[in-house]
């Protein structure tokens, strides 16, 4: 994402004026107004209606609605920890959003220190024993969708100089835990977890990117803090840049395939909650879903995936070397 200077150096500001920044308390967490937010990122604001409200300058567009845990950013979904508040005329986010959310991405060179790129570990969901999603119908199991998109994503980071190796490259069954250990163990930059999507509904369609959910933050799934909330994992080490990795690849995915947005999203999954380097997990889409269901089925279309997820690494990394100098 391309940053004019001027929000270039409000970033260099941002966490500081974040954490004095006067705060509102709903729920027992604090929030700012969309006026401060504006003021802290160096950009604008506008009421769209009383419900809606947008921060936006010449190069990044925030939008919110009251009550929705979802804002998109230049058009792409991204999941907040709180909901959107209102008070008056004005829309609150948690301050917690505002530095765990926001400026990962829009501020990248607040992220904690980054290690360059070079090494990536790909891990094909499920295997073996465990098939994971499956559509009867159309004869797919998600293991094997799965290993042929995290093979194809291989192929392509490969052409482009990257060390990758791979959790399992035949149809294996590898535990949760061992999985970030592979990662861990092999030194990687960067782990992908490749997956695909189910819901009892067959209605239910789209793509998702799941990055490791922050300390005193609900994940996505989740509505209230819990006391478990509050633990801190290794995955949270890399917070900023998981939160960035996951935006790109969403944002590439989304547009690629062309299925609906369901946006970056948060999670302690197994195999990012003990990684000690950024991470995300890809929905490729839902296998219960006829159309999607179809689409997967189809060896021209898991490459647009493993193409899409590739330039989204490429991207990234284009944003890290920025901030390696």
């Amino acid at each position: 994402m391309l940053l004019s200077r001027r929000e270039f150096l409000s970033g260099l500001l941002a966490v500081a004026a974040a954490a004095n920044a006067k705060a509102a308390k709903f729920n027992g967490v604090d929030y700012i107004s969309m006026p401060q937010l504006a003021a802290l990122c160096g950009m604008r604001y506008t009421r769209l209606s009383g419900k809606k409200q947008s921060v936006y300058s010449k190069y990044s567009r925030f939008d919110f609605e009251l009550h929705s845990r979802a804002m998109t950013l230049n058009g792409t979904t991204v999941w907040l920890c709180f909901p959107i508040v209102g008070k008056g005329a004005n829309l609150f986010i948690a301050k917690r959003d505002y530095v765990k959310s926001i400026i990962p991405i829009v501020f990248p060179q607040k992220n904690e220190k980054p290690s360059n790129l070079f090494r990536i570990v790909i891990d094909a969901g499920h295997g073996g024993k465990d098939n994971g999603a499956m559509n009867a119908k159309y004869r797919l199991k998600e293991k094997a969708v799965a290993l042929d998109i995290a093979t194809r994503l291989g192929r392509e980071l490969k052409k482009n100089g990257y060390d990758v190796s791979f959790t399992r490259t035949k149809d294996v069954f590898e535990e949760l835990a061992d999985r970030p250990k592979m990662a861990n163990g092999a030194r990687a930059n960067m782990f992908l977890s490749i997956h695909c999507n189910a819901a009892a509904n067959s209605s239910v369609s789209g793509v998702e990117t799941f990055a490791m959910t922050p300390r005193w933050a609900p994940s996505t799934s989740g509505k209230k803090l819990s006391r478990s909330d509050g633990t801190a994992h290794p995955g949270n080490a890399n917070d900023g840049w998981n939160q960035l990795l996951a935006y790109y690849i969403q944002r590439s995915l989304a547009a690629a395939t062309k299925r609906p947005d369901r946006g970056v999203k948060r999670a302690r999954f197994a195999v990012l909650r003990d990684l000690k380097m950024p991470g995300a997990l890809i929905e490729c889409g839902f296998i219960t879903n006829p159309s999607e269901a179809r689409s997967l089925g189809s060896a021209a279309y898991r490459q647009k995936i493993a193409e899409a997820v590739a330039s989204a690494v490429y991207q990234y990394h284009k944003t890290l070397r920025r901030h390696l100098k």
